[in-house]
Protein backbone atom coordinates (compact mmCIF):
# COMPACT_ATOMS: atom_id res chain seq x y z
CA UNK A 1 0.00 0.00 0.00
CA UNK A 2 2.95 2.29 -0.54
CA UNK A 3 1.30 4.25 -3.24
CA UNK A 4 -2.19 5.22 -0.47
CA UNK A 5 0.51 6.47 1.81
CA UNK A 6 1.73 9.95 0.27
CA UNK A 7 -2.25 10.45 -0.66
CA UNK A 8 -4.46 9.41 2.27
CA UNK A 9 -3.44 11.97 4.65
CA UNK A 10 -3.52 15.10 1.97
CA UNK A 11 -7.02 13.77 0.68
CA UNK A 12 -8.31 13.23 3.80
CA UNK A 13 -7.30 16.37 5.82
CA UNK A 14 -8.95 18.15 2.20
CA UNK A 15 -12.26 16.22 3.65
CA UNK A 16 -11.71 18.20 6.71
CA UNK A 17 -11.60 14.47 8.70
CA UNK A 18 -9.04 13.30 12.05
CA UNK A 19 -7.69 10.33 11.39
CA UNK A 20 -10.44 9.06 14.21
CA UNK A 21 -13.04 10.05 11.77
CA UNK A 22 -12.59 8.76 8.95
CA UNK A 23 -11.61 5.33 11.06
CA UNK A 24 -15.10 5.77 12.26
CA UNK A 25 -16.16 5.61 8.50
CA UNK A 26 -14.64 3.40 7.51
CA UNK A 27 -14.60 0.71 10.20
CA UNK A 28 -10.95 0.84 10.88
CA UNK A 29 -9.26 2.71 14.28
CA UNK A 30 -6.80 5.78 14.78
CA UNK A 31 -3.66 3.34 14.83
CA UNK A 32 -4.79 1.61 11.33
CA UNK A 33 -5.35 4.95 9.82
CA UNK A 34 -2.02 6.27 11.10
CA UNK A 35 -0.30 3.38 9.78
CA UNK A 36 -1.91 3.53 6.70
CA UNK A 37 -0.65 7.38 6.06
CA UNK A 38 3.07 6.07 6.65
CA UNK A 39 2.73 3.40 4.89
CA UNK A 40 3.55 0.74 7.68
CA UNK A 41 0.32 -0.88 6.99
CA UNK A 42 -1.86 -2.28 4.48
CA UNK A 43 -5.44 -2.65 3.99
CA UNK A 44 -8.07 -5.43 2.26
CA UNK A 45 -10.08 -4.16 -0.97
CA UNK A 46 -12.99 -3.65 0.56
CA UNK A 47 -11.76 -1.12 3.18
CA UNK A 48 -9.72 0.43 0.34
CA UNK A 49 -13.15 1.37 -1.62
CA UNK A 50 -14.43 2.62 1.80
CA UNK A 51 -11.72 4.90 2.23
CA UNK A 52 -12.11 6.39 -1.16
CA UNK A 53 -16.15 6.31 -0.76
CA UNK A 54 -15.28 8.51 2.48
CA UNK A 55 -13.14 10.52 0.85
CA UNK A 56 -14.89 11.51 -2.09
CA UNK A 57 -12.59 9.95 -5.13
CA UNK A 58 -12.04 7.09 -6.90
CA UNK A 59 -10.15 4.31 -6.16
CA UNK A 60 -7.57 5.22 -8.67
CA UNK A 61 -7.17 8.87 -7.28
CA UNK A 62 -6.79 7.39 -3.59
CA UNK A 63 -3.40 5.39 -5.39
CA UNK A 64 -2.03 7.87 -6.57
CA UNK A 65 -3.57 9.67 -9.70
CA UNK A 66 -3.51 13.62 -7.71
CA UNK A 67 -2.85 15.00 -10.99
CA UNK A 68 -6.50 13.85 -11.87
CA UNK A 69 -8.01 14.79 -8.89
CA UNK A 70 -6.72 18.31 -9.15
CA UNK A 71 -7.96 18.70 -12.95
CA UNK A 72 -11.55 17.54 -11.79
CA UNK A 73 -11.19 20.54 -9.25
CA UNK A 74 -10.93 23.03 -11.80
CA UNK A 75 -13.84 24.20 -14.24
CA UNK A 76 -13.61 22.41 -17.79
CA UNK A 77 -11.19 24.48 -20.49
CA UNK A 78 -9.74 26.12 -17.42
CA UNK A 79 -6.33 27.08 -18.37
CA UNK A 80 -5.07 25.64 -15.09
CA UNK A 81 -6.43 22.01 -15.84
CA UNK A 82 -4.79 22.14 -19.57
CA UNK A 83 -1.45 23.02 -17.91
CA UNK A 84 -1.96 19.60 -15.44
CA UNK A 85 -2.99 17.98 -18.39
CA UNK A 86 0.03 18.54 -20.76
CA UNK A 87 3.02 15.97 -19.98
CA UNK A 88 5.10 18.83 -21.94
CA UNK A 89 4.50 21.45 -19.24
CA UNK A 90 7.17 21.94 -17.18
CA UNK A 91 6.82 20.50 -13.55
CA UNK A 92 6.85 23.53 -11.25
CA UNK A 93 4.16 25.26 -13.84
CA UNK A 94 2.43 21.74 -13.49
CA UNK A 95 2.82 21.98 -9.20
CA UNK A 96 1.53 25.41 -8.91
CA UNK A 97 -1.84 24.42 -11.18
CA UNK A 98 -2.27 20.94 -9.57
CA UNK A 99 -1.70 23.33 -6.09
CA UNK A 100 -5.65 24.35 -6.24
CA UNK A 101 -6.09 26.03 -2.88
CA UNK A 102 -2.75 27.79 -3.36
CA UNK A 103 -4.22 29.21 -6.87
CA UNK A 104 -7.19 30.10 -5.25
CA UNK A 105 -5.69 31.90 -2.94
CA UNK A 106 -3.44 33.85 -5.32
CA UNK A 107 -6.34 34.48 -7.60
CA UNK A 108 -4.65 33.68 -10.49
CA UNK A 109 -6.33 35.17 -13.46
CA UNK A 110 -6.95 33.13 -16.84
CA UNK A 111 -4.72 36.09 -18.46
CA UNK A 112 -2.16 34.96 -16.15
CA UNK A 113 -2.13 31.40 -16.11
CA UNK A 114 -1.59 32.02 -20.21
CA UNK A 115 1.17 34.68 -19.42
CA UNK A 116 2.97 31.99 -16.92
CA UNK A 117 2.43 28.89 -19.74
CA UNK A 118 3.93 31.38 -22.66
CA UNK A 119 7.30 32.35 -20.81
CA UNK A 120 9.73 29.16 -21.26
CA UNK A 121 12.09 28.79 -18.21
CA UNK A 122 14.56 26.31 -17.08
CA UNK A 123 12.45 22.86 -16.41
CA UNK A 124 14.31 23.31 -12.59
CA UNK A 125 12.27 26.24 -11.84
CA UNK A 126 9.79 25.03 -9.13
CA UNK A 127 6.11 25.87 -8.02
CA UNK A 128 7.90 28.84 -5.70
CA UNK A 129 9.56 30.43 -8.77
CA UNK A 130 6.49 30.34 -10.73
CA UNK A 131 5.04 32.20 -8.06
CA UNK A 132 8.15 34.98 -7.98
CA UNK A 133 7.20 34.99 -11.87
CA UNK A 134 3.85 35.91 -10.96
CA UNK A 135 4.20 38.14 -8.76
CA UNK A 136 6.94 39.80 -11.34
CA UNK A 137 4.27 39.70 -13.76
CA UNK A 138 1.75 41.70 -11.69
CA UNK A 139 4.34 44.00 -10.85
CA UNK A 140 4.91 44.79 -14.84
CA UNK A 141 1.01 45.17 -15.01
CA UNK A 142 1.29 47.90 -12.85
CA UNK A 143 -2.41 47.44 -11.18
CA UNK A 144 -1.19 44.14 -9.13
CA UNK A 145 -3.07 41.53 -11.58
CA UNK A 146 -1.95 40.78 -15.07
CA UNK A 147 -3.10 43.70 -17.10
Amino acid sequence: MDKLAPHLKELREKKGLTQSGLGKLVGLDQTHISRLEKGTKGVSNEKLLAIAEALGVTVSDLLGDAANIARREYETGHPARRIIADAKSPRGLRDLAGDKSLADALHITPEEWKALRSIELPGSVSKDGYVQLLITIRAIGGSGKFA
